[in-house]
């Protein structure tokens, strides 16, 4: 594997800023003089102090130091494996504007398959993986989007990104690639162990190691017993399920408004009609801050989105989302159809790639390829039922991005489709919810607008 990551940049003084803030809560003098006496501490006594605070669990010190890392040819599944840590912030090279044909792919170690069929499996892989980009730029060639041609990419593709996350939680990324979640999978624990080295050189004391419980074959022995009730394990026709909700959301967000706002004793105040709480929400939509919003939260699950769909939703930072295990919740028969291929008369020859890959999958898989290695296998089009937690601020926002015409067009589908269930279930709440051009009365794409917004207005109205 030829990927790397690379720490490329850190907090200037970053040493005497957290031992600074370790410092400051226990000595006399202000922050700016407790700085200055950090600053003319060496770096060697201002590490001491912080491991000494470390070691006793303080660990929020080190969200005063960012890090910024640049991701550099890693497969598209160490993408998403990161791009799950909600602390951090990544700016990705684009599957929908960039061409992906010669972008190149993963070539996986395949030391752990059986030893006398490594150069098979090798060479199996390699000519699938070659016929896969093959076909990616066959229906770039014939008009299909690249936004819809990128479904039938395998997993093992290259992406290349930049992450910027606080110290903390890089620590808790590098355990999680290394012990945790990602353990499992060569390539991402070589890019794990490597921070750990740059870290052990830049910044020492981020060096912290926490392996963890592996509690996912004794949580999966729970479900097999034969007193669960089992469903025939059918997936659900429906887009979107709503899997919970907050009852009378619209009379929560409104006590949190008197509560903020100093009208009284909020517990006691129940604003029954639904127009003034319209009223009421649709100025607290108006304001800054909106943690009333933030009260109320909606369980949601979405039965049928690919992967290359999570991306999108996954980048929404303050949820509580839920995506299973790739290699066991994909089958090569479920994946989505984008309509540009049908109108391209290639739907055939697109059923096809899944039907091949399913077949490959397992000649590989009999073959005795490694598990860790069939993550690279699975094609960006195919579906997973991924569940998530948001709060109606966070709502807003999605519905905003996600409903827009500039939306891309699954995630558009989710988002419309949910919309329409929480209309139903909650009309006073989220008649206020739909794209920016509806809620705020105006378009931000500006030149790239659909130019539309009379008509989404309507629609968003009806």
């Amino acid at each position: 594997m030829n990927g790397r990551v690379t720490i490329i940049n850190f907090n200037n003084k970053a040493h005497e800023v957290v031992s600074a803030a370790g410092r400051i809560s226990t000595t006399e003098g202000s922050a700016d003089e407790i700085y200055e006496k950090s600053c003319n501490n060496e770096d060697e006594k201002n590490i001491k102090l912080i491991n000494k605070i470390l070691s006793s669990g303080h660990e929020s010190v080190l969200e005063h130091v960012y890090v910024n890392l640049s991701f550099d040819n890693v497969s598209v599944f160490v993408e998403q494996f990161m791009i799950e840590f909600r602390l951090a912030s990544f700016t990705v090279k684009s599957r929908r504007y960039v061409d992906f044909g010669k972008m190149g792919y993963i070539m996986p170690d395949f030391s752990g398959s059986a030893v006398s069929n490594i150069e098979e499996i090798k060479n199996i892989y390699q000519n699938h993986m070659e016929y896969l980009f093959d076909e990616y730029n066959y229906f770039v060639e014939k008009g299909v989007p690249k936004e819809d041609a990128r479904f039938v990419l395998p997993y093992s593709f290259k992406s290349n990104f930049y992450c910027t996350v606080n110290a903390r939680e890089l620590v808790k990324i590098m355990n999680e690639m290394v012990y945790g979640r990602g353990k499992e999978f060569l390539e991402i624990v070589e890019l794990g162990q490597s921070l750990f080295a740059q870290c052990e050189d830049k910044l020492p004391y981020l060096k912290i190691v926490k392996e963890q419980n592996n509690i996912k074959d004794k949580i999966k022995s729970y479900f097999m017993s034969a007193a669960l009730d089992k469903s025939d394990n059918v997936p659900s026709v429906d887009l979107v399920t709503l899997v919970n909700a907050t009852e009378t959301p619209e009379q929560i967000i409104c006590k949190a408004a008197a509560l903020n706002y100093g009208v009284g004793d909020c517990l006691g105040i129940e604003v029954q009609d639904g127009e003034k709480q319209r009223e009421i929400i649709k100025e607290l939509l108006n304001g800054g801050r909106k943690r009333e919003l933030e009260q109320v939260n909606f369980t949601i699950l979405f039965n049928k989105i690919s992967l290359a769909g999570v991306t999108h939703l996954v980048r929404h930072r303050m949820q509580s989302i839920l995506i299973p295990d790739y290699i066991e919740a994909c089958e090569f028969d479920r994946y989505v159809l984008p309509e540009s291929v049908v109108k391209a008369g290639l739907e055939e020859r697109y059923r096809e790639i899944f039907a091949k890959s399913k077949e490959v999958a397992d000649m590989l898989e009999k073959l005795g390829m490694d598990r860790r290695n069939q993550i690279y296998l699975l094609l960006s089009g195919l579906t997973i039922p991924v569940m998530t937690t948001m709060n109606a601020n966070e709502l807003y926002i999605f519905f905003k991005l996600r409903t827009c015409n500039r939306a891309q067009w699954e995630i558009k589908e989710c988002a419309d489709e949910l919309l329409r269930i929480l209309r139903e279930k909650n009309p006073i709440l989220f008649s206020l919810y739909g794209p920016s051009c509806y809620v705020t009365g105006k378009c931000p794409e500006g030149k790239m607008t659909c130019g539309l917004m009379p008509d989404m207005v309507r629609k968003y109205n009806s």
